[in-house]
């Protein structure tokens, strides 16, 4: 267990003191989010979804996807060829001739 910084000038009194209100506070945050109820929950969680489609227009939000899934076709395109690079040749490299004088 790592030992809490204990800023200068603190006795063992006040970080005792300090560490049972932050744990009774962790305990109060932690009752109010397990009572929720879960359309609340839910209803946070769709937030950021709402959010975005009130404010980015659909067709907007159509060339994102679109252009999402051409990255994704590119570095799919881009990780082909560097596992083919990585295969051994068919065909053997045929050795160059020197000219020697």
């Amino acid at each position: 267990m790592l030992e809490p910084e204990i800023t200068p000038g603190a006795t063992p009194a006040n970080v005792e003191e300090r560490v049972r209100r932050l744990e009774e506070r962790l305990r109060d945050l932690q009752d109010r989010y397990e009572h929720r109820p879960q359309a609340m929950l839910e209803r946070i969680e769709r937030r950021p979804r709402a959010l975005l489609a009130r404010m980015v227009p659909s067709e907007v939000r159509a060339h994102l996807r679109a252009s999402q899934r051409e990255q994704l076709l590119a570095l799919r395109a881009w990780l082909d060829a560097a596992i083919q690079r990585t295969e051994p040749s068919e065909r053997p490299r045929r050795p160059e001739s020197v000219r020697i004088e």
